[in-house]
Formats: structure tokens, sequence, C-alpha cells
């Protein structure tokens, strides 16, 4: 992403590649739109709408950025994916005319419509619009293209009168024919299951709203102050709750990296938009996530993106994993982490425990604190084995550069025996509830677009 003056409201817009999605989908209204992404100019995933991408989706990605190569190439490209489904490649084009990157609609190929040329037709002003943002998020080429095409383009024009809905198993792959229009085609894959897809839906509906609780030093000392970013339900039924059933079925249905991503973008804008939050205080965040956000390679890019779009401190955004779960990815992990510590990102292990495997986790790179299983901290004040165990990871962590938590520590008593072992932070209900993160800005929240959800 392109570095320099500082983001303001007025200058390019901050990384919302969802944004950039809903439009898409919008534009070509009423048609359905099974799936829409956006790729930068090597043909790598910047944002899905889906939980994944199959094969034959990425050979259409190759052949549309390689048909773009070409300045004098038109900037649509359709490509049969087989099973009635076509994938509709738009170019992205920066102000010298360089491509800067390219989004993919897949689409019911009945509604996409061709003139007697086999060419697209014009593409329509809100698609067009939507392009344009797209390409505003991107940063900009070295050099243009040696020769540029102008601006104007040709449209696309959608069949109003054939329902496009994916068919819920896979249907046989038929024998292609040759395109009119010179198209590619690749081998068909199944669409999304009705089930994925009235749960993307109810995702992208569901209003939700950021909260934060603060981790209390025990000691004097620390001019940091750490906050958990907790996601809350904004529904009437129940307000300020925390949505497990929704987080629930994201995870088993491989959607939760859509809802850290949604974190990531609220609490980001946020904080640009309120920077009297940190440039007065110093301030860090963590942030939960979903197993589903460990395995998408593409997390960790959009992560980064998002950053150097806003410009924020280093170190400001951490990450929380659950050890257990980083005890089941311990293949996956030092990947994940290395990549968290080259963007500055901070990794606390959340619900520690007293295993082998979970100390293996310690030599993970950026590992910056540990939070203790409340069962360690929960009969401290009686069992000395206890107590020696917390006094073990204290020190532990201490020749590792790495600071301790105790959770659900509520009692001052309690609190106490965890000063006199030396743990650094705790996490109490009592002492710092949760409140919404509006509650740190000191000035009112200025109106702006709601993010759209996923």
């Amino acid at each position: 992403m392109e570095h320099g003056k500082p983001f303001s409201a007025t200058d390019s817009p901050l990384v919302d590649y969802d944004a950039v999605c809903q439009k898409v989908r919008a534009a070509v209204e009423p048609a359905r739109v099974h799936a829409v992404s956006l790729h930068d100019e090597h043909g790598d995933v910047l944002w899905l709408s889906e939980s994944s991408m199959g094969p034959d989706e990425h050979n259409a990605v190759r052949e549309g950025l390689e048909a773009f190569a070409d300045p004098a190439a038109a900037p649509v490209l359709v490509v049969d994916l087989g099973d009635s489904r076509s994938a509709v490649l738009l170019r992205a084009v920066n102000a010298q005319r360089a491509m800067v990157g390219a989004i993919m609609i897949i689409m019911d190929t009945r509604v996409v419509r061709q003139d007697a040329r086999g060419l697209l037709k014009v593409m329509s002003p809100k698609l067009q619009r939507a392009l344009e943002d797209f390409s505003q998020m991107r940063p900009d080429s070295a050099s243009p293209p040696a020769s540029a095409r102008s601006k104007s383009a040709t449209p696309l024009t959608l069949v109003d009168d054939a329902p496009a809905r994916p068919s819920p198993t896979p249907a046989p792959a038929a024998p292609q024919t040759p395109n009119p229009a010179g198209m590619s085609s690749v081998r068909p894959q199944s669409a999304v299951t009705p089930e994925i897809d009235r749960l993307h839906a109810a995702l992208r509906r569901s209003p939700i709203a950021l909260h934060i609780q603060r981790l209390m030093p025990l000691t004097k000392g620390s001019h940091l102050k750490r906050y958990e970013v907790l996601l809350r339900s904004k529904s009437d039924v129940a307000p300020n709750a925390a949505p497990h059933a929704m987080l629930k079925a994201a995870v088993e249905h491989g959607l939760g990296s859509m809802i850290d991503r949604r974190v990531i973008t609220e609490l980001i804008g946020f904080l640009v938009h309120h920077p009297e939050v940190w440039k007065s205080t110093a301030v860090q965040f963590s942030i939960n996530l979903t197993t589903t956000a460990l395995h998408d390679e593409h997390f960790i890019k959009f992560v980064g993106l998002c950053l150097a779009k806003s410009h924020l401190p280093a170190g400001m955004i951490a990450f929380e994993v659950d050890t257990a779960t980083a005890v089941k990815l311990a293949g996956k992990m030092p990947e994940v982490a290395a990549a968290l510590d080259r963007l500055a990102c901070p990794l606390v292990l959340d619900d520690f425990a007293l295993t082998t495997e979970c100390f293996a986790l310690l030599r993970l790179p950026g590992v910056r604190y540990v939070k203790l299983a409340p069962e360690i901290t929960a009969k401290m004040r009686t069992d000395k084995l206890s107590q020696a165990a917390i006094t073990a990871v204290v020190q532990m962590a201490r020749v590792l550069g790495m600071h301790t938590v105790a959770k659900r520590t509520d009692s001052a008593a309690e609190q106490e025996w965890l000063t006199a072992l030396g743990v650094d932070f705790v996490q109490s209900n009592s002492m710092s509830p949760p409140a919404p993160i509006e509650s740190l800005s000191k000035t009112p929240q200025p109106a702006r677009p709601s993010i759209p959800t996923i």
C-alpha cells in the first residue's frame, strides 16, 4: 500500500474491500451473484465474499490477468466455468492507466449478454463507480503502460427475466462447445450450498457493535493502555450480548474469517476517525481470531493492507489465539505468527495451560502476552501447586520478555495474591467492565456510512 501523508476524511478511502463487493452486487441487480472477489495485479486474493475459491475460479483470474496485461485488450472478460456459471472479470486501472487489480463476479451464464460481435455491452454507471472505488484503494504502479486505453468501456447488460440461483447439488459437467467470443472454458464446480448462502446473508444483515475491556495493571509503571476488543450484538432482541450462536455457526461453515475482517475494519475505521484516542495516550487493542482466519491464506494480507492504508502506529493492533486452537494447528502457527510479527502485530496466547504443547508455543515469534487459563488461578489461595504453577509461568514469561494476564479474578483478595505471585495484569469485570468502544472518544463520533456486513 502507498505510504505518505496520514489518512484523513478527505484522502483516499480506507481499505474497505467488502464495501466494494456490496456495490458490485447492487450494480448488477436484479441478477443474483454467486460470489464476488477482488484481486491485485498479480492475481492474489484481496477479498472474498464467500469462504473459498476453487481451481476453476483461480484459473479464470489467471486467464483474465493474462488478457488484461495487453493495454489494448478489452477491460471486461467472460470465462465460462461450466455448470451454467460464468466469471465476469473487470480490469482495474489507476490514473496512469496501469493495471492495479481485477474484480471477478461469479454469476449465472444466462444473465451475461453479449452483442452480435461477441462483446459485452457498455458497463453500467454503478459498476463503473464500484470499479473506480476499488482502483483508488490500490497502490499506484511504478510505471504506466506503454499505451493507455481511453476510459470508455463497453457496458455489461443483464437479462431481467432469467432468475439466477445456485444449484444445491453439483450438476454433471456438460460438454462445452466453442465460445463465439473466444472465451476459454474450464471445469465446472459446484455452487455454494443453500445453507451456507442463507448463513452468509444472515451474517451480512446482523448488526454488530464493538466493546472493549481494559487489562488492568497490578503494578505501577505501565503507560500503555491495553484493551481486548469484544464483539457484541446490536440487535433489539439481545443488545450488547456476545453473539455466540452466530460465531459458532460461522466457524462451523468456514465463514469465521469474514467476521474477523469485519471486526478489524470496524476497529481501524473507528481509530482512524478518532485519532485523539491514541495520539494523547499509547494504546493497544487485541482482536480474537477464529480458526477460519488462521487457515485463510489471504487473511494476513488483508490485515497488512488495512494497517498500511490507515497509517496507525506500529504495534497498536494485536491478535489473540486460543491456546488449544494453536496447539491443534501447531504446523500452521509458526507461519501465522511470523507473518503477524512482520506487521508489528503482537500475538496473545489465550487460556494458557500447563502442558508441554502450550510451552512450545512460547517459541513463536511475536508472542507478547500470556493469558492464564482460569482453572490455573481458581485455587491459587488454597492450593500450593497452583501457586507454584503460576509462579513458573510468570518467571518463564519474564525471561522471554512477555507479560502475564489473569482472567475472571474479581475479588480484591485474588488480585492481592496475583500481585504477590508476580502476574502483570488482570482482566476483571469488577475493575474494568466491558464498555462500548465509543466511550474511549472524547469527541462525538462523526456520521459515516456503516461498513457493509459480509
